[in-house]
């Protein structure tokens, strides 16, 4: 406030009560405000009036008195103070009743607070030579603009002003949601905090702005998870095709034990159930013929026997597991097994780029969240919230709800790992991305 007063007193600053849509003409029009040439006495008046919070105060602004000719917009006469006695402060409450602008707010603030570089993205650059009036104005220290290009996704909306669209009428569950370009968000979708820094740093402070791709950033994220991401097996609930191994063992009571992580055998080794009933993904079994080798992965080499009216074979201990065509995920069907929901999104926006002129709201995606119920290794009964797995041959995910009962379900978001196509042929019920 005392730099505003001092602005008034040293004849830089003057109060204007022109209604805003004649301003903005005016401004547009480069032509002076009715008040400009007002005394710095008559302008403390009505900057008093202003500060009071009475009712006759609200039609009165602080502008700046800089030059209404200049090709840049942001230096004819910028509003810096205005009267706001309808959303108490957070903090001060009501205490106040008129409060700078940004525009005077943060040149001054960055002076006295000791910021030496302001990081400012390139929408801001009009204003740099505005921010550098007010110092020089006021006689402040001269703080360094560093421009850069902000971030933007494709199919994806950046504006708080838009995201608060998605969350007040309910397209979202709130600023967690898994869909939307949030650290909360993505975090809940499964990016790992070191790979979101490293692509963060990688992309540098470049001023181009371009539309990034969402592969990019989900690959840099898959380096990373696929070091540690435990891997277990599921299969579909509904479209699945059971396989007796007649030489196996009847109630399935014996187990083979495998590592957690083939690639680092440090991470520990889980039992895996084995049995005479095996459950197979449908998809898998198209083709199959008698006398086939098929490797069900962890287990070894399964030799058909049978192909109509229900699929037979026998284990083959020393079978050729590299000789074999299919290599299958499977599980025993056993009572142990789980039931999980795999839970997996699509872009909330149907365009790549918006243009300035498009209503967002127009390019809703109708079609963002999809579930796929699936039946679970008994082994995922153990994971924790916010951890990471990966499904063989369905992808990564993310705990979101750990199990507890048959009625609270394992929920799993599926983690993009920045291809197109999923890593089989389970390409899931939305796109791969």
């Amino acid at each position: 406030k005392q730099y505003a007063l001092w602005m008034i007193e040293n004849g830089l600053a003057f109060m204007d009560d022109t209604p805003q849509e004649q301003m903005q003409k005016e401004r547009m029009d480069r032509q002076n405000s009715k008040h400009r040439g007002q005394s710095p006495t008559e302008a403390l008046e009505y900057f008093n009036l202003m500060c009071s919070g009475k009712k006759e105060g609200k039609a009165w602004c602080l502008r700046a008195k800089i030059d209404m000719s200049s090709d840049n917009g942001t230096m004819r006469d910028p509003v810096l103070y205005r009267q706001n006695t309808e959303s108490p402060h957070h903090r001060s409450g009501t205490k106040y009743k008129a409060y700078p602008t940004y525009d005077l707010a943060c040149p001054i603030v960055d002076s006295i607070e000791g910021v030496t570089h302001a990081l400012r993205t390139t929408e801001y650059d009009d204003r740099n030579a505005q921010f550098a009036w007010i110092q020089r104005a006021l006689g402040l220290r001269r703080v360094r603009i560093q421009t850069f290009a902000r971030m933007n996704f494709m199919y994806t909306v950046m504006s708080k002003r838009k995201l608060t669209w998605f969350v007040d009428t309910g397209k979202v569950t709130g600023w967690d949601d898994p869909r939307f370009p949030t650290v909360r968000g993505v975090s809940r979708r499964g990016i790992d905090v070191g790979a979101l820094k490293r692509f963060m740093c990688s992309q540098g402070a470049s001023r181009r702005i371009v539309n990034m791709e969402w592969g990019k950033f989900w690959a840099e994220n898959k380096k990373e998870i696929d070091k540690r991401a435990k891997r277990f097996m599921a299969i579909d609930k509904v479209d699945h095709v059971a396989l007796t191994v007649t030489n196996a063992a009847g109630e399935g009571m014996e187990f083979l034990s495998t590592d957690y992580l083939p690639k680092d055998p440090s991470f520990g080794k889980r039992l895996v159930r084995i049995g005479r009933r095996v459950l197979l993904e449908t998809v898998d079994t198209d083709g199959m013929e008698v006398g086939e080798n098929i490797v069900l992965t962890r287990w070894g080499v399964i030799q058909l026997t049978k192909v109509e009216g229900g699929l037979e074979g026998v284990h083959v201990p020393d079978g050729d597991v590299k000789a074999a065509r299919r290599k299958l995920s499977w599980l025993a069907d056993v009572p142990e097994n789980i039931p999980v929901v795999l839970s997996e999104f699509d872009n909330l926006v149907s365009k790549e780029k918006l243009e300035e002129d498009d209503k967002f709201e127009d390019f809703i995606n109708p079609n963002t969240q999809a579930e796929t119920e699936v039946i679970g290794d008994v082994g995922l009964k153990t994971l924790k919230e916010h951890d990471i797995i990966q499904l063989e041959r369905r992808g990564f995910y993310r705990v979101d709800r750990p199990y507890v009962n048959g009625s609270k379900k394992l929920m799993l978001f599926m983690i993009p790992d920045g291809k197109k196509k999923a890593m089989s042929g389970l390409d899931g019920k939305l796109a791969h991305r």
